[in-house]
């Protein structure tokens, strides 16, 4: 089966397509800057005006100061539809971040240069195009992925993961079997499945966002439940697309899980530290694990 994971993870980094996988691996801000790009052009409507986006390392920082990253963006990028507006903004919120110094090079086309704290510097290209061109094949899951693991953190060191596995249905088997095959000790005994409803799972991604967002319960008292996610958070619009795109591809007539999966959120209780939903469908199968291990 395809493993697709984040261009962040620590246990299988996702390569990066075409020339960008020939060099080093992204660091951290880097990945969420063409993962977030790469998926605002898969999110970009057909009616969308039209840009293309290239990528490439640079050797020294130069250029002006951006004194309104969003406004800038806004000018290049157009979004028409909320979740494309609340993945730009989350972009310009990346790029303005303390953390990069961004710099806007004078050129006929937006040209930025993003230096990050590992000391390394990418070029994002943004030139005018007849149609929005599209992201690099097979860049939708990992960039839904990495979107997710920036943003949610079991502690200040350890972000939640998210892998998934694609394959075709070649034998008719339960999910104990499809999850053995995702193993890497085919020995594993495979734990217990249940089924789910796909509005089951949906709840389930959204409170996993819920629990591992840092800036959601910056207010937060401590009395009450924990705030519940806004349905214009980007988080949340990346938890509707992982899910969708996986009940696309597999269009599974049964859906199957094992592990943590907070549908219940008040009654969530204590044990695996990661969440496995099965979609099997007539042709496809696709496995999707929730890591929330330490």
């Amino acid at each position: 089966m395809d493993r697709f994971t984040s261009y962040t993870d620590p246990w299988h980094p996702h390569p990066l397509p075409g020339p960008l996988g020939a060099g080093p691996l992204p660091t951290d801000p880097q990945a969420v800057v063409l993962a977030a790009v790469w998926l605002l052009a898969a999110w970009s409507p057909d009616a969308a005006p039209g840009w293309r986006a290239s990528f490439a390392a640079a050797d020294a920082l130069d250029g002006d100061p951006v004194p309104d990253v969003a406004a800038l963006l806004a000018e290049w990028l157009p979004a028409p539809d909320a979740r494309g507006r609340a993945l730009r903004e989350y972009l310009a919120g990346e790029l303005g971040s303390q953390y990069v110094q961004l710099r806007h090079v004078p050129a006929d086309d937006l040209v930025l240069l993003v230096h990050d704290w590992k000391d390394r510097t990418l070029r994002l290209t943004i030139a005018p195009a007849p149609a929005v061109a599209p992201p690099p094949d097979g860049s939708r899951l990992p960039s839904l992925m990495t979107l997710l693991s920036n943003q949610l953190w079991l502690n200040n060191n350890d972000p939640v993961t998210f892998r998934a596995f694609l394959g075709p249905r070649d034998v008719d088997a339960g999910p104990g079997a499809w999850w053995a095959r995702t193993r890497e000790e085919a020995d594993d005994q495979a734990p217990d499945f249940r089924v789910y409803s796909p509005s089951d799972i949906r709840t389930a991604l959204l409170n996993v966002a819920r629990g591992g967002l840092n800036d959601l319960g910056a207010d937060w008292n401590g009395e009450g439940g924990y705030p519940a996610l806004p349905e214009h958070h980007i988080a949340a619009h990346l938890c509707h697309d992982l899910l969708d795109v996986l009940l696309e591809r597999a269009e599974p007539g049964t859906v199957h899980g094992t592990g943590f999966l907070p549908v219940d959120w008040d009654n969530q209780e204590e044990g695996p530290e990661v969440g496995t939903v099965v979609f099997t469908g007539p042709r496809t199968v696709a496995v999707l694990d929730i890591d929330v291990s330490c």
